[in-house]
């Protein structure tokens, strides 16, 4: 589970250091084994999102944070023939996987939105893809 932990701190160590760029403050939390870092501008935006909520201010910037935790996945698929390039029938199979890492991004808006959520995704999935490299 050591491996497990410090590879989940890689990714928010990563992010971390890229949100720093931008002078942002955080506040790390660690709850029933789900831990978070939640971002603000400034202590300004902390009032403001203890009233309103996740939102952007005047300048389009807004307070966002990032959680995560293993979970394990224990299930039953249906497999089906896909866009007819499948060779078999359709039938169900049991999955088990343990210690899956569950990363969840909450952001102010819609990546599509908002140019400043939109590059605070782009910089956790481009950091997420260096630790899989």
């Amino acid at each position: 589970m050591d491996f497990i932990r410090t590879n989940q701190r890689k990714v928010f160590f990563l992010f971390l250091n890229e949100i720093l760029k931008i002078n942002y403050l955080y506040e790390y939390n660690s709850y029933n084994n789900e831990e978070s870092l939640f971002f603000i501008n400034d202590k300004n935006m902390l009032l403001h999102h203890e009233d309103i909520c996740y939102n952007l201010d005047i300048d389009n910037k807004g307070y966002f944070c990032i959680e995560a935790k293993i979970v394990n996945l224990h299930g039953i698929a249906k497999l089906f023939e896909f866009k007819s390039e499948s060779n078999f029938g359709p039938y169900d199979i049991n999955i088990q996987l343990d210690d899956i890492f569950y990363y969840v991004l909450v952001l102010p808006d819609f990546i599509e939105n908002s140019q400043f959520c939109s590059d605070i995704h782009s910089l956790f999935v481009n950091n997420h893809e260096r630790i899989r490299l």
